[in-house]
């Protein structure tokens, strides 16, 4: 039996940026390798990196020179899949080819590979598009007409599609309609590899109540001015701090509108870090406030830390939708709250509530940590190879990720 091989497409790997998707990428293409499959990625070239190199055993990165589209940048989304088409060429040997973005999927139907395609959507295009079409601050998150298009042939051509919600699967449902072959694997959490408070490394004490937020400020589409509204609406304990994780576009202005809701001494901000694990140690609950989200990889993330998570539910209906996985990554009262998507005051209430009863607070984060480490990548990874339908020829030793 041979080793199966795994061609993984996507624009952005490692070490070139580490958002949610390169990051989840790294890691399965990780597992899938410690699995004992064979796993190629074709991305694009890095400044004074190989453009061939073995990341580790099992895994290979292979490089090239991104699209140039000249007077053509009108039509970028072609000039992608004409540059895909190319280095698909290579994927052709492989058992499986992964992609992640409509022109890269698009270009390998065109191959002829469409039996071998797996498309992983990181969203809906006409979700998301629908969403910023009726939300003006998310204007600019609109997605063109050729690449709904791109996106929808994708998703009705691949052998299968798996989605990481179940809000992503209505979402294709909802814009394109039922297919076969359609599966939902959530994504795991990194363990966490910090013991012990951090409280000291952000100047805060034992005796403060840490109500944290990850992610990029902002970012329309995590609306921090939900998450204020629910803080100043009603008197906050004296005892709560807020810890703001990230940075990003629009970051002053993030912090002029905690400044301007008195909030500004009561919090910290890190700006962008690389490892968030000493934040999630130094806080007692996590809030995402998002009303777009695929996923919401740091609710998992919360949880593997031990922590309750606060966030909006999904509401379809809505104009504008919110579309958001609360629901389906926390259990409601057991391992945190899903609030009302449209009510800042349900929010600022379960908040309040949680600063005057720390322990119950606590009980609820270890009951999110113990459900959360009975789901690993490597189980993860599991499931997609057993979705895929190939079998590795022997069980592999576990190797250490790089």
């Amino acid at each position: 039996m041979k080793t199966p091989r795994i061609t993984i497409l996507n624009r952005l790997f490692w070490p070139k940026r580490f958002g949610g998707l390169e990051r989840v990428l790294w890691r399965y293409a990780n597992a899938i390798a410690d699995s004992g499959a064979d796993v190629h990625v074709i991305t694009e070239s890095i400044d004074g990196v190989p453009n061939r190199e073995v990341a580790r055993e099992g895994l290979t990165v292979q490089r090239h020179d991104p699209p140039d589209f000249g007077r053509l940048w009108r039509f970028a989304e072609l000039v992608q899949v004409r540059w895909w088409k190319h280095a698909v060429q290579e994927a052709k040997d492989s058992d499986i080819i992964w992609a992640n973005e409509p022109t890269a999927a698009v270009a390998a139907i065109r191959a002829g590979l469409a039996d071998r395609l797996l498309y992983r959507p990181v969203f809906c295009f006409a979700g998301m598009h629908n969403v910023a079409r009726n939300t003006p601050d998310m204007a600019h998150l609109a997605r063109t007409r050729l690449s709904r298009i791109m996106d929808r042939f994708a998703y009705k051509h691949a052998g299968l599609v798996i989605d990481e919600s179940h809000n992503l699967r209505r979402q294709h449902i909802q814009y394109y309609g039922r297919r076969r072959n359609t599966l939902v694997i959530p994504n795991p959490a990194d363990a966490p590899h910090l013991s012990g408070s951090t409280h000291e490394w952000y100047g805060l004490s034992p005796k403060h109540f840490v109500i944290g937020f990850v992610g990029r400020p902002g970012d329309p589409a995590k609306d921090l001015p939900f998450f204020i509204n629910a803080l100043t609406s009603q008197p906050l304990p004296d005892h709560v701090r807020l810890l703001m994780v990230g940075g990003g576009d629009h970051f002053n202005q993030a912090q002029q509108w905690i400044n301007d809701a008195g909030l500004g001494p009561r919090t910290i901000w890190t700006g962008d870090i690389e490892d968030p694990s000493p934040a999630f140690a130094a806080m007692h609950a996590l809030v995402l406030p998002s009303r777009f989200e695929t996923f919401g990889n740091v609710i998992a993330e919360a949880h593997a830390h031990g922590l309750p998570a606060l966030a909006r539910d999904a509401d379809f209906a809505s104009n504008p939708p919110i579309y958001t996985a609360s629901s389906e990554l926390i259990d409601h009262g057991d391992t945190g709250f899903v609030v009302d998507p449209h009510n800042p005051l349900d929010l600022g209430g379960k908040l309040v509530m949680l600063a005057n009863n720390p322990r119950f607070a606590a009980d609820m984060g270890q009951e999110a940590k113990a459900r959360s480490t009975s789901y690993t990548w490597a189980d993860a990874a599991e499931r997609y190879l057993q979705a895929l339908g190939l079998q590795i020829p022997s069980a592999a030793p576990t190797r250490i990720a790089a």
